[in-house]
């Protein structure tokens, strides 16, 4: 009779091992910390061995621990390869692809019409969430992730490397004209998706000790995308995203500047499944769609 400790353990236990917090393991499950602390010391009672060894500066594996997560990683490697080999034969089975909606939105649905033309036969399913899917487990063929394309066991190739700098309509760039980035910004709504991306830009304007006199604030880009639009303030605008709005004179760029992220969206898939001819359609798809600008117009 085989001997086999707790799934959710093993889960909680991998993920630690490959992140090396509870934080990054707990988003990656999509719990939280404490369960994925719980379920580990679960597993550890279980085997009744230590696999980690905790202290104020963190989690670190014992020996123990560094033994056994060889062994997992094997076994989720071929439960992965066993899974891809069973899907992969299966043509009936949409090809699916995971993204976040804002590149789904702003980049890949105004293009997507060439992909079915050149591959009327491949049956798609788009799945639209900010959880970083598990590749290795074949939960999708591809995705379109954002980060800076350093991701363990998958391939990730660039297809939108993001530079920021603000925008607003023509009419709001009139209200500012002639005034300082921190005059401007100052006098105005700012529309905020994420602050992280705004602070860089302000310090490459040299603002500090910025406060505006509004804010307006969303968690889906492409939402705050139509209040720009509308006239509601000034938003940061992302390379690659707002090309259409632009070019339609629905928004322009007040200043100069310009301030490359280090982050954009990725094509990330596993090496091995570019054997369905399907993977390796998409991809060589988005591929050549990056390499050249979108005769359509679309951003």
């Amino acid at each position: 009779m085989r001997r086999l400790p707790s799934l959710r353990g093993i889960q909680a236990f991998e993920a630690v091992a490959r992140f090396g917090n509870l934080a990054g393991a707990a988003d990656f499950l999509g719990i939280t910390g404490s369960a994925v602390s719980h379920r580990i010391r679960g597993l550890e009672k279980e085997l009744g061995v230590q696999l980690l060894q905790r202290s104020p500066r963190g989690l670190t594996l014992t020996d123990a621990g560094r033994r056994y997560r060889g062994g997992v990683e094997t076994a989720f490697a071929g439960l992965a390869q066993a899974t891809s080999d069973l899907l992969g034969a299966d043509a009936s089975r949409p090809l699916t692809i995971s993204l976040t909606s804002e590149i789904g939105i702003r980049w890949l649905m105004p293009r997507f019409h060439r992909f079915r033309a050149r591959h009327p036969d491949i049956d798609t399913a788009i799945l639209s969430t900010y959880e970083v899917v598990d590749m290795q487990a074949g939960a999708a063929d591809l995705a379109l992730r954002y980060g800076d394309g350093r991701w363990e066991g998958v391939e990730a190739e660039p297809i939108l490397e993001f530079a920021v700098s603000p925008v607003c309509t023509p009419a709001v760039k009139e209200e500012i004209a002639g005034l300082s980035p921190a005059e401007a910004l100052a006098r105005q709504t700012i529309i905020r998706e994420d602050d992280k991306d705004w602070k860089l830009w302000r310090e490459a304007a040299g603002i500090e000790g910025f406060k505006p006199s509004r804010q307006l604030q969303f968690l889906d880009y492409s939402m705050a995308v139509t209040a720009a639009v509308e006239g509601h303030g000034i938003l940061l605008g992302y390379s690659g995203y707002l090309e259409k709005e632009i070019a339609a004179g629905l928004l322009t760029y007040p200043f100069d500047i310009s301030v490359p992220t280090g982050k954009g969206y990725h094509l990330v898939y596993r090496r091995d499944r570019l054997a369905d001819p399907r993977v390796r359609a998409f991809r060589d798809w988005v591929l050549s769609e990056t390499a050249e600008p979108d005769p359509a117009g679309g951003v």
